[in-house]
């Protein structure tokens, strides 16, 4: 014969022992709930790379020993991996571009019976994820003289529609045209002659905006006293 008795968190079994039924025993399980906290973050390098940490607590607020955490998209209706709860951390790669619903659910446990470590899953959560820009940064003169006017002009592309945002031009290390928009085209430029003699390395870095990453381009401008001519000597 067993008997269920549920009273508040505590499940009361009892238990018939033996052949000839005159040994009754009790035994007394206690439940423990949990709750599951899901935070996720994208990686502003790797598009479509995401980090998801599931943290597990029992009512008490004392983490659990045991069980498995599943990470799912709710998107998709996809299982994007498990872990256990000794490493809930877990990196996935190649998610589209676009906002994804992510949840995870930790199984319970029965490891340390008589307590039983209920099941739970977290609220979900939005996670946006950046498509990755196509940057295109091109010189009017691919030499020039120390002084000589240049104009840079950088065109951004992409999956997800037109890029907007702004755009920083360096020269190197040091800024000389900070934050300056994209135009309707996805495109920006900037006239300089400040360049210094050398091999300079000219570098733009597009800030992203609500679809797209953050990324960089760069080529070398020549400046030189000497530019030679393009006729050749007889």
């Amino acid at each position: 014969m067993r008997l269920l008795h549920l009273r508040g968190l505590t499940l009361t079994v009892l238990l018939l022992l033996g052949l000839t039924g005159s040994a009754l025993a009790q035994y007394e399980i206690v439940s423990e709930r949990t709750t599951v906290s899901l935070s996720a973050s994208v990686d502003p390098v790797a598009s479509g790379r995401a980090t998801l940490s599931a943290v597990i607590k029992t009512d008490f607020g004392t983490s659990v020993a045991d069980g498995r955490i599943t990470f799912l998209d709710m998107t998709t209706m996809q299982v994007l991996g498990w872990t256990s709860v000794a490493q809930p951390q877990l990196v996935v790669e190649g998610l589209a571009p676009g906002r994804h619903a992510l949840r995870a659910d930790y199984s319970g446990s029965a490891l340390l019976l008589p307590v039983l470590v209920l099941p739970s899953q977290s609220a979900e959560i939005a996670l946006d994820v950046l498509a990755q820009p196509s940057l295109t940064l091109v010189s009017s003169k691919g030499v020039t003289a120390p002084g000589e006017l240049v104009i840079l002009t950088v065109s951004v592309g992409g999956s997800a529609g037109l890029p907007a945002g702004l755009v920083t031009f360096r020269d190197g290390d040091g800024v000389i045209a900070a934050h300056v928009p994209l135009d309707r085209t996805g495109t920006a430029s900037f006239t300089t002659s400040a360049l210094a003699d050398g091999v300079r390395c000219l570098v733009v870095e597009y800030e992203g905006d609500a679809r797209y990453a953050k990324a960089t381009v760069q080529i070398e401008q020549l400046v030189t006293a000497t530019v030679a001519s393009a006729d050749p000597r007889m």
